[in-house]
């Protein structure tokens, strides 16, 4: 067993939080449906921000960017956005950078030169930018390969990854070269969502119909790739399952929207296990580790944000 508090977001369930992620010592979320920023701080206090200048909606991902500054996606105005967590009054400190008309920017990562990337669902397209100036060192990748990309994850071993939503594949990039591959799609192992990665390099990725887990070798991808054929890799439990990270016990945690749970692998043993019920886990989208050692997750259809101690 483990235990869980959540902690209630400004707006409720009709502020719909979203993505998360551990940023400045604090909990950083999106709430998606709020055209909001959140934080939850060290004593457990809420709080929100939005945009002064009204150029926020539909904020999607979020990450913690090379200059200090928390960085967030916009979907709903084709722009990213920053937002200073040191600042005493953060709201104020809000600033978005327009993308290209209709790009619809979704997910975002740092990677280890400090660069974001970012996909754009609505260009097809992934694209990376400097956080000191990033309209003008905007640089957008394309590739017939590229279709509906969504979730983004920049490895251990450097290149870009995202699921293509459209084909159920994964594209991956070598920043070095600009060259763009398409892994998959692999019938019958399922639609990928969201990714980890594990302490070996495996790539993991939560799938749906089937709803399981599917990972692989990328050094490797074609032949090492495991997934719903492996009976280890499904869990009858699981109905929709989205967010997904390695816990500090080494184990990958994930959240499942429609089951109202969180569930957790073991990849070195096989083993599932879950936690949580309704109303403390409703709706749960987002998963990460916290620098407290908890797990962190958003509730979307809950309005609440959520953190597991691990015991």
């Amino acid at each position: 067993m483990h235990d869980i508090t959540t902690f209630a977001v400004p707006g409720g369930p009709a502020a719909a939080p979203s993505g998360i992620i551990a940023a400045a010592g604090e909990i950083w979320f999106t709430a998606i449906a709020d055209a909001a920023i959140g934080r939850v701080r060290e004593d457990g206090t809420v709080e929100v921000f939005r945009d002064p200048a009204g150029q926020v909606r539909l904020p999607a991902n979020i990450f913690p960017g090379a200059d200090g500054r928390v960085w967030f996606t916009s979907l709903g105005t084709d722009r990213l956005g920053a937002i200073d967590p040191a600042a005493e009054r953060p709201g104020d400190t809000i600033t978005t950078y327009a993308l290209p008309a209709g790009s619809r920017p979704v997910a975002l990562k740092s990677a280890a030169d400090g660069r974001l990337w970012f996909t754009l669902r609505g260009a097809n397209a992934v694209a990376s930018a400097d956080p000191a100036d990033p309209e003008r060192t905007l640089d957008v990748h394309s590739d017939p390969s590229i279709a509906g990309p969504g979730a983004l994850f920049v490895a251990a071993d450097g290149r870009i990854r995202w699921v293509n939503g459209d084909t159920a594949s994964i594209g991956e990039l070598d920043p070095a070269t600009g060259s763009i591959v398409e892994h998959g799609p692999w019938p019958g192992l399922g639609s990928p969502r969201a990714w980890a990665e594990t302490a070996d390099g495996r790539l993991w990725l939560t799938t749906r119909e089937p709803a399981g887990l599917l990972s692989f070798d990328p050094a490797d991808p074609g032949s090492t790739v495991r997934g719903a054929k492996d009976p280890q890799l499904v869990e009858p439990g699981l109905v929709e399952p989205d967010g997904v990270c390695v816990g500090p016990d080494g184990a990958l945690w994930l959240v499942d929207s429609a089951a109202d749970a969180v569930v957790r692998y073991d990849p070195a043993t096989g083993a599932w296990s879950s936690t949580g019920a309704a109303p403390e886990v409703s709706g749960p989208f987002d998963i990460k580790p916290g620098a407290d050692g908890a797990l962190w997750f958003t509730n979307k259809t809950g309005g609440t944000v959520g953190r597991i101690e691990l015991r």
